[in-house]
């Protein structure tokens, strides 16, 4: 298929630059879990479109498009979607983030794009009823994710290479991207407050074999981490910004896993934990959080179950070991992550 899909971006060197990033990982074999690499699970290549770029009569057979809030790419869509040809396939946002910029002209067209484009695809049930509630039809499909278990685990570390670091110190991942603000606030506090305890009641000689990492989300959290003094009393270590393929190096190297998130999330940190087999707690608002995790989700607030499975994990983790009740389920991660079968269900989705 000939397939485009809307960059998000109004210049022509921002365009080049994520069309020079996708061909990257095409030459590699590397597959993001993200939005553009639906286009890769029906073509072997595809076309970036800036804002309002002109598109030929018979160019392309789909044009796909994540739905956004800003002014420039709801234009956009909506004229793409009104000339009918190509098909345009809709993918929208987590729903905090799309309606965080909505006023009613942005709300009007955000309503006519999700009833006249060809195709409306959510990446779960959540964002289908979001979506689906939002227009007062049933539109929405929910289709399979780039997601793929094979990929991942090539890129990250191998369980020997872990063993054999020995005495080394167990890194806990926390909060990935931590967030104190906005949208995307992640609540680290109440999870600040539960790992203190236990850090203080964990004695001496556990204490040294832990280590806490996280990355932030950008200037403002990072601003907020220091003033704030969120790492004080913990050995939390700020990393440094990664690429997919160091990030994913990094997560094979981890002990552990903690993510609590709000609204409506795809839950990539999430597969990638799972692929990787890592010791995981979750947060329960994803489906395929549940799925990955079915002992340790945890609801966002409920810090008595949060207590008890962060104290099995940083005691396993101390000692070198794993509470297998943190373990995520691998017949899940693989059937979640057959990137061929989901490449073939997505395939079956458009020609329906």
């Amino acid at each position: 298929m000939r397939i485009a899909f809307v960059s998000g971006q109004s210049q022509w060197w921002r365009k080049q630059r994520l069309a020079a990033k996708y061909l990257k990982m095409r030459l590699e074999g590397v597959i993001y879990p993200d939005v553009y690499c639906l286009a890769l699970m029906l073509s072997d290549k595809f076309d970036f479109l800036v804002e309002d770029e002109k598109v030929s009569s018979g160019k392309y057979d789909l044009i796909l498009a994540e739905l956004q809030g800003s002014d420039a790419q709801l234009r956009y869509l909506e004229a793409l979607v009104a000339a009918g040809e190509p098909p345009v396939a809709v993918i929208p946002g987590p729903p905090a983030i799309l309606s965080r910029d909505l006023d009613d002209a942005k709300l009007r067209r955000v309503k006519r794009i999700l009833r006249e484009a060809r195709h409306v695809w959510a990446y779960s049930a959540e964002l289908k009823t979001f979506c689906d509630g939002l227009i007062g039809d049933e539109r929405a499909v929910v289709i399979p994710w780039p997601y793929d278990v094979a990929a991942t685990q090539k890129l990250a570390s191998t369980r020997a290479e872990l063993d054999a670091r020995g005495s080394a110190p167990r890194k806990i991942l926390v909060q990935a991207p931590i967030s104190f603000h906005d949208v995307a606030q992640n609540h680290p506090f109440v999870l600040k407050g539960v790992l203190l305890d236990l850090w203080e009641e964990l004695p001496e000689e556990l204490r040294a074999n832990i280590s806490f990492h996280t990355f932030v989300y950008n200037a403002t959290d990072l601003e907020k981490y220091e003033a704030l003094g969120f790492a004080e009393g913990l050995p939390f270590v700020l990393e440094r910004k990664r690429g997919y393929r160091s990030f994913v190096r990094f997560l094979g190297e981890c002990s552990g896993v903690i993510n609590l998130t709000s609204g409506s999330i795809l839950g990539r940190i999430t597969f990638l934990a799972a692929a990787l087999g890592r010791p995981g707690i979750f947060s329960d608002n994803s489906r395929l959080n549940e799925r990955l995790y079915p002992e340790s989700c945890v609801p966002m607030f409920d810090t008595v179950r949060l207590r008890e499975l962060v104290r099995a994990m940083l005691v396993a983790a101390a000692g070198g070991e794993v509470d297998r009740r943190l373990l995520p389920s691998s017949g899940a991660a693989a059937e979640i992550g057959d990137f061929t079968a989901n490449r073939a269900r997505l395939r079956e989705i458009l020609g329906a």
